[in-house]
């Protein structure tokens, strides 16, 4: 899928378009009767309701802007070790990167990676196995991590104290850049380009960010996991059990949710299938997504 904001193309390159999850244990708080009333714009792509599941996609955003080539988030990646969920425990041949080409992307062009948040399905693909090392994926690329969020991960590893799932992610995927010298770590308001500008959104993770995009009078908000499901935006307060902090996210996307309602912003969230994105229209006392085909 490829769509514009302003002067940035954006091209969506998948990595897993079909993860599920147990309504019940990931949306905990989750108001049956408001999904019901919804059912016709939550199913089939993001609820199945027959068998209680929510829907996911696991995928990266390429955004090519003033001349550079920016990727947003690193999905799950290949021969990494994550027995805690059977289908991406030591994947082969996804085709992920074979996707990013057939996009018109050479991962050897890409001049920025930026991980919203440090989650195992969000860095995976930053590095590659090669003679028993984990190397850097894109080999011209300079990474973006936020400084707190690494800080607050790097804290809870030494420790002993950051989930298996996680902690791996943080020894397969991430230590190895910072190794490397291929680390920036960056703060609010870092412009990786002209027209865009990273920003906070914790409450998910610490310290996760998302990218701003303010260009030829367009707006969007690559949101990372602020916004998991369309759910959300039925439901605003509704946070995932994955969230650090509950209540801090649920202000963050209400935030979100209000700022995009009032200005016009499209929100990219990291794991919307379908169309990938929506604006919101305040709707009585909350909100709706509308989907466009055009975007």
């Amino acid at each position: 899928m490829r769509f514009a904001i302003g002067d940035t193309t954006v091209d969506v390159i998948v990595d897993d378009d079909d993860f599920i999850a147990p309504l019940s244990e990931f949306f905990p708080g989750y108001v049956p009767e408001l999904i019901a009333a919804h059912r016709g714009t939550l199913e089939p792509d993001f609820v199945d309701l027959a068998r209680g599941l929510a829907r996911f996609a696991i995928q990266s955003f390429v955004l090519r802007s003033g001349g550079r080539t920016l990727l947003i988030d690193c999905c799950i990646g290949d021969h990494k070790e994550i027995p805690e969920i059977p289908g991406w425990h030591q994947r082969r041949g996804s085709g992920f990167l074979d996707r990013m080409r057939r996009s018109g992307v050479d991962p050897a062009a890409i001049d920025l990676v930026f991980c919203t948040h440090l989650h195992v399905d969000h860095v995976g693909w930053n590095t590659l196995r090669d003679n028993g090392r984990w190397e850097p994926t894109f080999p011209n690329a300079r990474y973006l991590f936020g400084r707190r969020e690494l800080a607050d991960w790097m804290a809870q590893h030494d420790a002993g104290r950051a989930p298996p799932i996680h902690a791996r992610a943080l020894e397969q995927s991430v230590i190895p850049i910072v190794e490397a010298g291929r680390a920036d770590l960056v703060d609010d308001g870092y412009e990786p380009g002209p027209g865009l500008r990273l920003v906070p959104l914790p409450g998910h993770t610490g310290g996760q960010m998302g990218l701003v995009v303010e260009q030829a009078q367009q707006r969007a908000i690559f949101c990372g996991d602020a916004i998991h499901n369309p759910l959300q935006i039925f439901q605003h307060g509704l946070s995932t059990s994955s969230c650090a902090d509950p209540q801090l996210a649920r202000e963050t996307r209400t935030k979100i949710l209000a700022e995009a309602a009032d200005s016009g912003r499209l929100v990219v969230p990291a794991h919307f299938r379908g169309p990938r994105c929506a604006h919101i229209r305040a709707q009585g006392g909350g909100y709706a997504p509308v989907f466009d085909a055009n975007v």
